[in-house]
């Protein structure tokens, strides 16, 4: 059974520094301690996410190409945690739940920063609420729904696409010959 809990943000303490005082390696412990937490708090959790999360600890707003290249560089101790999900790179933590998935509307995150791993659990937890195969757009329709959006948009529409993917090449969904799908 898919379970829906609700989404824990890390709490870290806010360190005004500049980006060229990040860049220079001066903070790296702080920020591998901090890439941590990110990750044990709210993993699975998209590069972008987790890159927003501790930049914005050091009250620094954006990602330029900068603050990019000193990421890609201290991430690369952190590629036992990071998967390829359609695309989407994703760290997971050592202890995280596999069967649930956490909806929010814009109060953490947008629908482009929730894994396709999680879009894949919305999709088993329509599928076992249903007692019969679906079409795609009902099944569209429930996980828009069960994410707690109003509307669909262009990321909802890309997290649903790359999500049925996952769940299909994980083996969590399957598609019939007409074009139905069930778990």
């Amino acid at each position: 059974m898919i379970e829906k809990i609700p989404y824990v943000k890390t709490e870290l303490e806010l360190l005004p520094v500049k980006s060229e005082v990040l860049q220079s390696g001066q903070l790296n412990d702080e920020v591998v301690r901090r890439l941590h937490s990110v990750i044990e708090c709210e993993g699975p959790i998209t590069r972008e996410l987790l890159l927003k999360r501790v930049i914005n600890s050091f009250d620094i707003y954006k990602v330029g190409w900068r603050v990019n290249e000193y990421f890609k560089t201290v991430l690369t101790d952190f590629v036992k945690y990071a998967r390829d999900e359609q695309g989407v790179c994703v760290y997971h933590c050592e202890n995280e739940r596999q069967n649930c998935f956490r909806p929010d509307t814009k109060r953490f995150r947008f629908s482009h920063q929730i894994p396709p791993c999680e879009g894949a659990n919305v999709i088993v937890k329509v599928l076992e609420d249903s007692s019969k195969r679906l079409k795609k757009d009902p099944v569209y329709y429930a996980f828009i729904a069960e994410l707690g959006y109003k509307k669909s948009g262009s990321d909802l529409k890309e997290l649903f696409r790359k999500s049925l993917k996952y769940a299909l090449d994980s083996g969590l969904v399957t598609k019939t010959r007409s074009c139905t799908y069930h778990i």
